[in-house]
């Protein structure tokens, strides 16, 4: 009884999309769902507390575990998350440690009830087959692709059964189509177009660090921003807004736009191992690179070392592999433990590095319950909204003091070095409580990217090479990094072309340039 009464609260919750019709749906789904587990293990057991108090444990043990992944990565939960869960059990009970626990122990009730519960003589097994043929065909209806929701949804608690139930059938990934015979492909790379036909005479280290959830904060409206930003920064598409940071590591290591692959591209992380190939790390590597991620948590946390290593890293190094980062929580992770150990590996290996580094610092929460401060936050932001970019402001000055201080190692060394940043998406909380219309040009998706070389400073613009766009999708990082690098290939080409007549934007696989087009002007000698 206590399980069931828990699906009543869920029942009321749980959100639907806009309207009265995305409320009655959602709550119709939740119902048929309930009814259609209820029945069938009705039918089997003919035990209707047992019966009862499984499915609603069940059903709630997933809503508790999309509340998990939602405070934690931004996302919705779906179908594939399942297998993830059984993958990495150790990380999710950190995560989840106490709700896994009481889900667990509730079970272990469940099973003792079951076992003292008499079958019920008060109806015959076909009147439970009956219950259980009327639920399916109801349930079948609700999931006809005309009820489908939108899978790409963040907000929690909003459909989180329908999107988890649909997305069992509909996030493969799809192969899109190519316009002609020379375009490069996305799931499998195209190794004749990717060979390079150039090299620079002596190979430079390129350090890639993904700058956890951060921003240019004068891009809220009514804030006024203390200290300096990341020098030189250039805006940056990118495609979630407070989570799934995934999504745009394998947008540059694999140099595709995910959304190019139908209605799975934010769980592409989980399809990744087997089906992608990566671009910069694979093609380094062919060249004497050694390819290394320096990673904030564990490996095996949602699949992250088996897609990097999928995408041409060799070496993963995760947080449990440096001791500054193991004794740590995971949201108290200065960015200089990461820095620390990527001056360590140049320092150790003779062969030149490509090293992704993802960093911590600015993962959500951000709202500390700050005093609003009135010289800062304009009267159309909340307390709330206030306290949020207070605190994201006051992290982003130690990580701006960070890079800078490791720049200035870098600089040092004997070796060149070239470093290109992104912030991965806005935070969280900013995605969270902050609308579409609070932003400058009412855009979520917008970051930064900076390049540096320690041979000539901040070259972000050099790095574009006269190019000038609104934004520079993420996708196109790779080929940008590698050109300035000295790199050539017709990958390189193709992908510049396209991003010249498409405003920056990937496009690669529309066939807005025209069969043989000519090749970009040639850049001088970095």
């Amino acid at each position: 009884m206590p399980a069931t009464l828990c699906m009543v609260y869920i029942l009321f919750a749980d959100r639907g999309n806009a309207g009265a019709w995305g409320f009655a749906y959602n709550r119709l789904y939740i119902i048929i769902i309930w009814a259609l587990l209820f029945s069938g293990v009705l039918w089997l057991s003919r035990r209707p507390w047992s019966a009862a108090g499984i499915t609603s444990v069940i059903l709630g043990g997933l809503w508790i575990g999309a509340g998990i992944k939602y405070q934690f990565l931004g996302s919705q939960l779906l179908a594939p998350d399942l297998v993830i869960a059984a993958l990495s059990a150790e990380t999710l009970l950190e995560m989840g440690l106490l709700p896994t626990l009481l889900v667990s122990g509730y079970l272990l009730l469940l099973m003792v009830s079951f076992w003292l519960e008499a079958p019920t003589t008060m109806l015959g097994r076909k009147h439970f087959a009956l219950g259980f043929a009327s639920s399916a065909t109801l349930f079948s209806v609700l999931n006809l692709p005309v009820f489908y929701v939108d899978l790409q949804w963040t907000a929690q608690y909003k459909q989180t059964l329908p999107v988890l139930v649909q997305s069992i059938w509909r996030t493969q990934l799809e192969e899109p189509t190519q316009p002609h015979e020379t375009s490069y492909c996305c799931f499998k790379a195209d190794q004749k177009a990717e060979a390079f036909t150039e090299t620079p005479d002596k190979k430079p280290n390129i350090i890639v660090i993904l700058e956890e959830s951060t921003f240019q904060p004068e891009q809220v409206l009514g804030f006024k921003p203390q200290g300096e930003f990341f020098q030189d920064a250039y805006p940056l598409k990118v495609y979630t807004a407070g989570g799934s940071t995934w999504v745009q590591e394998i947008a540059f290591l694999h140099g595709v736009a995910p959304p190019l692959y139908g209605n799975g591209w934010k769980s592409i992380n989980l399809f990744a191992p087997g089906r992608l190939d990566g671009r910069i790390a694979q093609q380094l590597a062919h060249q004497g690179y050694k390819t290394k991620t320096i990673y904030p948590i564990a490996g095996r946390f949602y699949g992250g070392q088996r897609f990097h290593e999928q995408l041409g890293i060799q070496d993963f190094i995760d947080c449990k592999a440096m001791p500054e980062c193991n004794k740590r929580r995971w949201n108290k992770l200065p960015d200089e433990i990461f820095f620390d150990e990527a001056l360590k590996q140049l320092k150790l290996n003779e062969q030149p590095l490509f090293t992704f580094i993802a960093t911590m610092r600015q993962h959500s929460p951000h709202d500390k319950d700050m005093t609003p401060d009135v010289r800062r936050c304009k009267p159309s932001l909340s307390a709330k909204q206030c306290s949020i970019m207070l605190d994201y402001n006051e992290r982003l000055k130690l990580s701006v003091t960070a890079y800078e201080n490791f720049l200035a190692q870098l600089k040092k060394l004997p070796e060149r070095t070239i470093v290109v940043a992104f912030g991965d998406h806005i935070p969280g909380d900013v995605a969270a409580y902050f609308k579409e219309a609070d932003f400058y040009k009412q855009d979520r998706f917008r970051t930064y990217f900076n390049a540096w070389d320690s041979a000539r400073g901040y070259v972000t613009r050099k790095v574009l090479d006269g190019m000038a766009f609104e934004t520079v999708d993420i996708a196109m990082l790779d080929a940008l990094t590698l050109r300035y690098a000295g790199f050539e290939s017709r990958y390189l080409t193709d992908k510049l072309v396209h991003m010249q007549a498409c405003s920056g934007a990937f496009c690669g696989f529309e066939d807005a340039v025209p069969k043989n087009q000519a090749m970009l002007k040639r850049p001088s000698t970095p």
